[in-house]
């Protein structure tokens, strides 16, 4: 025959199991609100987050003329950027960074420095 004390360690096991299971839906309906109201947030900016991706609402159209002029943009941009489209690379003047017996160091710091900001990336009207 059960005692007292097996049948209030049957109840304390089942609220501590119970506890725990209650425990997870709440947090998992917390984050779901969290994450809707993110989304209504975004949304009311502009931004549509679904399954399929984010789709961002512009105000403004860009035709054939203005979609090829940016991307001649960013190529001109990338080619002055590259060692290679560059003639005086090298730190005396001379077009050959081999020039004068001098091998390139590999693997070494460069002396380059810079940072991609919000504002390069911004459209100029």
């Amino acid at each position: 025959m059960a005692r007292f004390i097996d049948f209030l360690s049957l109840v304390f096991t089942t609220a501590i199991f119970v506890g725990a299971i209650v425990g997870v839906v709440v947090v998992v309906r917390k984050l779901s609100a969290a994450v809707e109201s993110t989304k209504a947030s975004l949304r009311e900016r502009g931004w549509n987050v679904s399954d399929s991706g984010i789709s961002v609402k512009t105000t403004k159209r860009l035709n054939r003329e203005d979609y090829i002029d940016a991307t001649q943009r960013g190529f001109i941009k990338a080619m002055g950027a590259s060692s290679f489209g560059s003639q005086n690379n090298s730190p005396n003047g001379s077009p050959n960074p081999n020039a004068g017996g001098k091998t390139p160091k590999v693997g070494g710091s460069s002396s380059r420095s810079g940072s991609i900001s919000g504002d390069s990336i911004r459209r100029k009207a």
